[in-house]
């Protein structure tokens, strides 16, 4: 494993390396790789809220490392606890039963929070954004054990998605959750020089297609080459933006939290 410690070195050597491909993405099943290769993928989780003056700096850390390590990076932001809570400046309600669920569950105390890949780092699941650059370059490199593809159909409000998943190794036991994120919410945000009116919100989840902890994958474990899919609907709030709207689908081992693969596609 390697750590290092120097953000703007993470992000200099990172930009020189990775070929980062713009979105959207073609309406079809979409592999793990850049080029056509299955690479292994991360999902940063960040805990935030619009009252929370400190988290525009974790969305700015995020989308630094999205920018360095192209499609290899996912973002959900989930609007959560103490800070996310409407007022009459900050009407808009991002809270969402899942995201609710998941802040519960992580015991997430401080904003803005992060939890990548579901994985510890330095003894932490939970942390701060200055940690999510190491915690991402120690993980982003591995081997794959996971291959991942969506395909989705989007009629008169209604989504279907169905995942693909194809073992590389000899792989337990997994769950595969889908989740529903938007780009592009235009609301008021607290930073530290006042109250933000027209800030961006991206990356925000707005809904889960099979409830918080997923849909079971490879009841038995799988071996290399084997393959299952799961499908699931749902229908999209009509007050959604469906041109900003990002479906991630992630597997994880439900014995130990760790995400194994994660995968995104435009609806």
């Amino acid at each position: 494993m390697k750590r290092i410690s120097a953000i703007t070195l993470i992000f200099a050597m990172l930009l020189s390396a990775c070929d980062i491909i713009d979105e959207p993405y073609m309406n079809k099943p979409i592999n793990g790789g850049q080029t056509g290769e299955t690479v292994q993928k991360v999902l940063l989780e960040e805990f935030t809220g619009h009252k929370c003056p400190n988290c525009p700096e974790g969305a700015a850390t995020a989308e630094q490392l999205k920018q360095a390590y192209g499609n290899k990076f996912i973002i959900i932001a989930y609007h959560a606890g103490f800070f996310a809570r409407t007022y009459n400046d900050f009407p808009e309600d991002y809270r969402t039963v899942v995201g609710n669920e998941l802040n519960s569950n992580f015991n997430v105390q401080n904003y803005p929070a992060g939890v990548i890949n579901r994985t510890e780092f330095n003894s932490s699941l939970v942390m701060g954004n200055t940690s999510w650059p190491s915690a991402t370059a120690e993980i982003i490199d591995n081997e794959p054990r996971l291959h991942l593809t969506i395909e989705h159909t989007f009629t008169s409000g209604n989504l279907s998605v169905t995942v693909n998943a194809k073992a590389l190794s000899d792989i337990e036991p997994l769950k595969t959750c889908v989740f529903i994120t938007e780009d592009g919410l235009i609301s008021p945000q607290l930073t530290p020089s006042g109250t933000e009116e027209n800030y961006e919100h991206n990356h925000v989840f707005r809904m889960s297609l099979n409830g918080t902890w997923g849909t079971q994958t490879f009841a038995e474990g799988a071996t290399v080459g084997q393959e299952e899919s799961i499908t699931v609907q749902g229908a999209i709030d009509a007050d959604w933006n469906p041109n900003n709207l990002k479906i991630v689908c992630f597997a994880y081992n439900p014995e130990t939290g760790e995400i194994i693969q994660v995968e995104k596609k435009s609806l």
